[in-house]
């Protein structure tokens, strides 16, 4: 197998499109969490914290 050198603009373009799918899937999570956080305590959440 040879290993292929990939330029810095792919690179840089590689790593926007999974910041980009990292933040749409913490959206969907904070929705979830703050959804069932209503429905077991009654209460609006007022923070979430994610890695």
């Amino acid at each position: 197998m040879e290993k292929t050198k990939i330029t810095h603009k792919e690179a840089l373009a590689k790593f926007q499109v999974a910041k980009n799918k990292k933040r749409e899937c913490l959206k969907q999570l904070e929705k979830s969490m703050k959804e069932i956080y209503k429905e077991h305590t009654g209460k609006e959440a007022e923070n979430f914290f994610a890695l």
